[in-house]
């Protein structure tokens, strides 16, 4: 007797259930049957800065220009955002200053923590300042002018505060702006960042720095150098001193940003309590300065302080 031939909807339907629960459970089935899934991160996961990182720690020490109320003589702050821009002569550098700074206002002679520094060609205005306040500015040229930034070999232009505004007896407003010393702190003067770091300089603010890094064993100590009139005020034992002067300015944000130009390099001189500025051949022969030199703002992060 002939086996019946089985019907193409039996067939069909023993097929299926082979096949369809192979379908279900396999990645390809689920995948070709359901909606394509996004592998960005949720919106909200998204930092909204870059990650930190570990950066040098400066301060900046410059003199004071103009009177203060407590007739403090340098201004010093705390500085990460530091770094050289070129490497032939002339050897320039970015400086980051707080556009409320003390440091930043002397270091660029802007008289009051509200004023803008203007890099503007053109030959005569006023800058924006606090209200109440108005002051003449006149322009560089690319020859400098009345001691404010002489050579200025890139042609640069600027606005400067006239010198109506000194102490007396001092040098005329201008003639110590725009020079300064970078001092890259050491691992064991982490302690001076929250004073020169989180302290005002505005109101006594610079005077009480030095006092209260004095307290803490870190004098300010007076140096200059032979051929130059400029003096300085600098903390003893920090990995290197850099002295620099201001080449153009540009607005960054919160920030002013200044390119700087590296006219001396030293190092501390324990014997006789100042700094030693090397000559050019001895500067090829410093060892790179790493964490274990120098302060890193990821140490900072380690101990609390930022």
């Amino acid at each position: 007797m002939a086996t019946p031939r089985p019907s193409s909807l039996a067939l069909i339907t023993a097929y299926a259930a082979i096949l369809l629960p192979l379908l279900l459970t396999s990645g390809g089935g689920v995948r070709a049957f359901s909606r394509p899934q996004s592998h960005h991160p949720n919106k909200a996961t998204i930092p909204s800065c870059p990650p930190p990182i570990s950066m040098p720690v400066w301060s900046l020490s410059c003199p004071i220009p103009f009177p203060t109320q407590d007739l403090s003589s340098s201004s010093m702050s705390i500085l990460t955002f530091v770094t050289p821009v070129s490497v032939s002569s002339p050897k320039l550098w970015a400086v980051s200053l707080y556009k409320t700074s003390l440091t930043r206002c002397s270091f660029l002679g802007v008289t009051n923590r509200g004023e803008e520094y203007n890099d503007i060609p053109s030959t005569a205005s006023s800058v924006t300042t606090t209200s109440g306040s108005a002051y003449s500015v006149r322009r560089r040229d690319s020859m400098g002018e009345a001691g404010l930034l002489p050579g200025g070999v890139d042609g640069a232009v600027g606005w400067r505060v006239t010198g109506e505004y000194r102490r007396p007896g001092s040098k005329p407003l201008g003639s110590t702006q725009g020079v300064g010393i970078l001092q890259l702190l050491s691992p064991k003067q982490s302690k001076l960042v929250p004073i020169l770091g989180k302290m005002p300089g505005w109101d006594g603010g610079a005077l009480m720095k030095k006092e209260e890094c004095a307290k803490i064993g870190h004098e300010w100590v007076a140096v200059g150098s032979d051929e130059e009139e400029e003096q300085f005020e600098v903390l003893p034992h920090c990995a290197s001193y850099i002295q620099i002067k201001l080449k153009r300015v540009t607005a960054g944000g919160d920030h002013d940003v200044c390119i700087v130009q590296v006219t001396k390099n030293g190092v501390w001189d324990d014997v006789n309590k100042t700094v030693f500025w090397l000559e050019e051949g001895d500067q090829q022969q410093q060892p790179a300065l790493d964490s274990t030199a120098a302060l890193y703002s990821g140490q900072l992060r380690d101990e609390g302080i930022i």
